[in-house]
C-alpha cells in the first residue's frame, strides 16, 4: 500500500472503470476551479492517476504557485484534499479516496517528521520521560504513529485539542 494511503484492515475492492473515470473528471474540474480561485498560473499541471484503489493527484508548476497551494505546513493542500474527498463522497455511490500532493511535498514532510520522531525516541530512551512534539495535523501525527508503531520500548499518543493537538512519545507502558 502507498506510504500516505489510509491504513485500512478491510480489502479494497476494485472500483468500476466508469466510477474511476467519473472521479477523475470530478477531481480535474474541482482542481481547475480551485487553482483559478487561488489565482495560480493556468499552466500548473495536475497529473491524476488511479492506482491501488486510490486517485492520486500530483501538482507541478511555478515554485511560488506550488508554495501557495501547499500553504503553511501543508494546511492549504490538506484543506483542498479534504474538500475533494467530501465532494467525491457526496457525489458518488461508490466513492474513491483522493490523495493530493504538490511536487513531492508530502514525502519531504514525512521524512522531516521521521527525523523529529527519531530525535524524540532518542530523548525518551535517554531520559525515560515523555517528549511532546510540535502541534501537527492528524495526517502528520499518523505518519509518526505508523513510523514508530513497531518499536518495543516506546509508544505514541496524541494529546490536546485541535488545532494544537500534539503527538507525544513515551516509554511503553508509561
Amino acid at each position: 500500500m502507498p506510504e500516505d494511503a489510509p491504513d485500512t484492515t478491510t480489502e479494497t475492492t476494485q472500483a468500476p472503470r466508469d466510477n474511476v473515470d467519473e472521479v477523475l473528471d470530478l477531481v480535474a474540474e474541482f482542481m481547475e476551479e480551485t487553482l483559478d480561485v487561488l489565482d495560480v498560473d493556468p499552466n500548473t499541471e495536475v497529473d491524476l492517476r488511479y492506482e491501488d484503489g486510490y486517485v492520486y493527484g500530483d501538482l507541478d508548476g511555478d515554485e511560488d504557485d506550488i508554495a501557495l497551494v501547499i500553504g503553511r505546513r501543508g494546511q492549504t493542500l490538506d484543506a483542498i484534499q479534504y474538500l475533494l474527498n467530501a465532494m467525491v463522497q457526496n457525489s458518488l455511490e461508490d466513492p474513491i479516496h483522493v490523495l493530493l500532493d504538490a511536487q513531492g511535498y508530502r514525502k519531504r514532510r514525512a521524512k522531516q517528521l521521521e527525523k523529529d520522531a527519531d530525535r524524540a525516541v532518542a530523548e525518551v530512551r535517554r531520559t525515560g520521560q515523555r517528549v511532546e512534539l510540535e502541534p501537527m495535523t492528524s495526517s502528520e501525527r499518523k505518519v509518526i504513529h505508523n513510523y514508530l508503531k513497531d518499536l518495543p520500548d516506546v509508544q505514541t499518543i496524541s494529546a490536546g485539542r485541535e488545532p494544537n493537538r500534539r503527538l507525544a512519545v513515551e516509554p511503553r507502558g508509561a
